[in-house]
């Protein structure tokens, strides 16, 4: 217990590398906007942040409000014709020039210290990856409820496995790895909308 380490202040870190943020897209217009204006608004030097919106040829306005952005400094818009998440992931996997990248569901949204407290753990030469905690925004039905006390076990559980070096899943949101590890093993891969369980299995196969 005394190993665990919960970061609620701000965080200054003595160095800022660069990072960026993949959001992949498919019929997102009613939470996309929020998740992009979340990352934008992550308390980390705009010059160090990069942002790549992927639209997987959704069928609803998600394209078009991406386009919203495409003017932003931060941001670059693309779009994977091919369908399947790993497909978009690596078609802004493969622009990437960063020393870190990272995926947020287009669902999703992050803290603004979220990214600091995650670079945080790379401090050390052999984090290869860092999973995010996640938690459930204004549960409002019976399942929702149910998610946040699942989720809120997991934080425990996951916390134990990187203890014994166990973790066996970087999740869509808000997962952080070096950008080598992609260099080294290869990109995501095809796995049943789990390219987020393969890519952290191949991780362990390769001794990440």
């Amino acid at each position: 217990r005394k190993d665990i380490l919960i970061r609620n202040a701000d965080i200054t870190l003595p160095t800022y590398p660069t990072v960026t943020i993949i959001v992949p897209c498919y019929n997102e217009e009613d939470s996309v906007k929020r998740t992009v204006d979340s990352l934008l608004a992550l308390h980390y030097p705009a010059d160090k942040l990069s942002i790549s919106l992927v639209d997987n040829m959704s069928k609803d306005k998600t394209w078009e409000i991406l386009k919203g952005y495409e003017s932003h400094p931060q941001i670059s818009i693309f779009q994977e014709p091919v369908p399947g998440k790993h497909n978009a992931l690596n078609c802004a996997l493969r622009q990437v020039k960063t020393e870190f990248v990272g995926c947020l569901d287009a669902d999703s949204s992050v803290h603004p210290e979220a990214l600091k407290r995650i670079l945080t753990y790379f401090s050390n030469p052999l984090t290869m990856a860092v999973a995010p905690s996640i938690v459930v925004r204004d549960p409002k039905n019976f399942l929702e409820y149910a998610q946040r006390a699942e989720y809120d076990m997991a934080h425990y559980t996951k916390k134990m496995l990187a203890f014994l070096e166990g973790i066996h899943v970087t999740p869509g949101p808000f997962s952080i790895f070096r950008k080598r590890v992609f260099d080294e093993i290869g990109e995501y891969r095809k796995a049943h909308h789990t390219e987020d369980q393969e890519i952290a299995l191949r991780m362990h196969k390769y001794g990440y």
